[in-house]
């Protein structure tokens, strides 16, 4: 259409605004989609919380440091790094994990002199099999970091979460025993892999719990947040 002073009608103009609009929002949602479905740790590199934002809103699971689908323990794969009588300690958030985990370990070494030198931080003694130690890892090149991995100081990493004084192995988890009703029952305890394991449960006061929780948000580094995408938010009791 024309208008009187020769120019493009008003209607056509708006009708090509929105029809290249709508392409726009077309092509950026199929993007997002998928980059969310195959490469969804780039939108860690976005500040938060768009991070999240789009991480979440993918489909990927909060928060976004957990492996999908508590993959370590499924009850085939948990045969393939456990070995009977290895310990894991599930406990729920901030329940009191790491000082049991600390315990656990003293109880195996009989609370020898250089029980706390082994200690050396509780990831590499005690490790958390569905904690993603980097952006876009899997389960499987973390499983293959354990036993392969060098410190700066010469020690393999197996020194510590597997040394041959120790009569048994400690793992952590925040997940519960399967067969339950919430997502969160994951923990193969009634399975053929799980019957050989020994499993520690924990549990604190719910106010505690929610107490001690903001302050471990603030707790978080500055590295740690910029890792994921500044996930999570820094917390103030006040």
């Amino acid at each position: 259409e024309i208008d009187g002073d020769g120019g493009v009608g008003t209607d056509v103009m708006m009708r090509s605004v929105a029809t290249r609009f709508a392409l726009f929002v077309a092509t950026a949602a199929v993007s997002i989609g998928t980059i969310g479905r195959t490469a969804p740790h780039l939108f860690m590199t976005l500040p938060f919380p768009l991070s999240i934002v789009l991480w979440a809103g993918t489909g990927n699971p909060m928060p976004p440091f957990i492996l999908p689908d508590a993959q370590p323990w499924h009850p085939d794969e948990v045969k393939t790094w456990t070995r009977p009588g290895d310990v894991v300690v599930s406990a729920g958030v901030k329940a009191g994990t790491t000082w049991m985990l600390y315990c656990t370990h003293q109880i195996r070494l009989r609370g020898s002199d250089d029980a706390d030198d082994l200690f050396r931080e509780v990831s590499m003694v005690t490790p958390w099999p569905e904690f993603i130690q980097s952006r876009g890892g899997t389960w499987e090149s973390q499983k293959a970091a354990w036993n392969e991995t060098v410190l700066p100081d010469g020690t393999p990493l197996r020194e510590y979460w597997d040394n041959d004084r120790y009569p048994f192995r400690i793992f952590k988890s925040h997940y519960a025993p399967s067969g339950g009703d919430s997502s969160n029952a994951r923990l193969p305890i009634r399975t053929e892999g799980g019957r050989r394991l020994k499993f520690v449960a924990v549990a604190r006061n719910g106010l505690d719990v929610a107490s001690s929780m903001i302050k471990f948000f603030g707790d978080h580094s500055d590295d740690f947040r910029k890792l994921w995408g500044g996930f999570p938010p820094a917390m103030s009791a006040s």
